[in-house]
């Protein structure tokens, strides 16, 4: 007990020391009590994991780009500030990652919290235009259960985004938006069907100015994936499917995926007044085939993907018809490790599977991880 009690000590007095951080505010999390001791540097994250065969801790920032950051920079330029005259200005926009988990063979439980620092902004703050510089700010707390030797692990990160303000009548207004984003994996031990996951994603957000409320937008999603196995030769074989449904509830907006730190980001809001005909629905069928082979310093996964996307936009019109769509999408990462406990790490996808712009998008990102010893 005493060396349990010190290991948290030590790892609390790194954390509030240091600057680092492996995890956003997204499902990442559920890797958390299955990472071994490590440091990581990569392009978007910089980070470690210590800890010992009971307790373990993690620290860092992630630079939050799939919600408004920009890929592989952790600075972006806010262009707003040489346009209002104030200067040249850089935003930092990670997500701070703090958690502390009890790990064992029976189960395994770990809290988790983000702090996602958004684009600089102004508030009218009761003066009569917005004048006042500020950056908007959400919390993700997090949940995380591992169970039966890992075999069962989920993670449950909560978004929450407030925003106060009034204006110079002294009249209040408020943004307030909260998202659920939540995974549930379960190892079988079955050669021909390993994994089982399912992601349920839940968001609402409101604005409120004096007495008069609106919907900003409310959805519900899930993610369900099957995936099988085989070996042919020296190559793991791991085709899975994949049914992925997100759409908006009622019919007073369009959006089909309402997340907190996204609505931060966006700076902004859209609040439609109007009654929709069709509300908004998106379902994505997809199949995918990931293979992985090993030698003694490399490692390589890659995954290609086909998919079949069926869309209904919001609108007025009750005529209005699904519009269907191919996608497809190829993802890889390599893992090199010259030194026992040192890994190079490259990975990349290209595609255009679950991408809302036309055309392919292109992301990948690099860096290193060194595995540590046991605290």
């Amino acid at each position: 007990m005493r060396k349990i009690f010190l290991t948290a000590i030590a790892l609390l007095s790194m954390a509030s020391a240091s600057v680092f951080g492996m995890y956003g505010v997204d499902t990442d999390w559920i890797f958390f009590l299955t990472h071994g001791n490590q440091f990581r540097a990569r392009l978007d994250q910089l980070g470690f994991t210590l800890g010992n065969d009971t307790i373990k801790g993690t620290f860092g920032f992630d630079n939050n780009a799939d919600f408004g950051g920009v890929y592989g920079s952790l600075l972006s330029e806010n262009s707003e500030y040489p346009a209002q005259g104030r200067g040249f200005n850089y935003d930092f926009k990670p997500s701070i990652s703090m958690g502390l988990g009890y790990t064992s063979s029976l189960i395994s439980v770990g809290v988790g919290y983000n702090v996602t620092i958004g684009k600089k902004g102004y508030k009218q703050n009761g003066n009569a235009d917005f004048s006042k510089p500020y950056n908007p700010v959400a919390h993700t707390p997090v949940l995380v259960l591992n169970a039966l030797d890992n075999a069962f692990r989920m993670a449950i990160p909560i978004q929450v985004y407030v925003m106060n303000d009034k204006d110079d009548t002294g009249t209040k207004n408020n943004i307030t938006a909260v998202s659920v984003d939540s995974q549930f994996r379960y190892y079988t031990g079955l050669d021909m069907l390993p994994q089982i996951r399912l992601y349920l994603r839940y968001g609402g957000g409101n604005y409120k100015e004096g007495t008069q409320s609106e919907k900003i937008g409310e959805s519900f999603g899930f993610d369900f994936r099957l995936y099988f196995g085989s070996m042919v030769e020296e190559v793991a074989l791991q085709p899975y499917v994949r049914l992925a449904y997100n759409g908006a509830l009622g019919k007073y907006h369009r959006t089909t995926r309402v997340e907190a730190v996204k609505i931060m980001n966006a700076n902004g809001f859209s609040v439609l007044n109007s009654v929709l005909a069709k509300g908004a629905w998106d379902l994505n069928l997809v199949a995918g085939l990931g293979l992985t082979a090993n030698s003694d310093i490399v490692s390589l996964y890659l995954e290609p993907t086909l998919g079949l996307k069926v869309e209904q936009p919001g609108s007025t019109d009750k005529n209005a018809k699904e519009v269907y769509s191919l996608g497809y999408g190829v993802y890889a990462e390599i893992y090199i490790t010259p030194l026992k406990n040192l890994e190079w790490y490259f990975e990349a996808s290209i595609g255009n599977v679950d991408t809302t712009t036309k055309g392919v998008a292109f992301a990948g990102t690099t860096g290193i991880t060194w595995y540590l010893p046991a605290l």
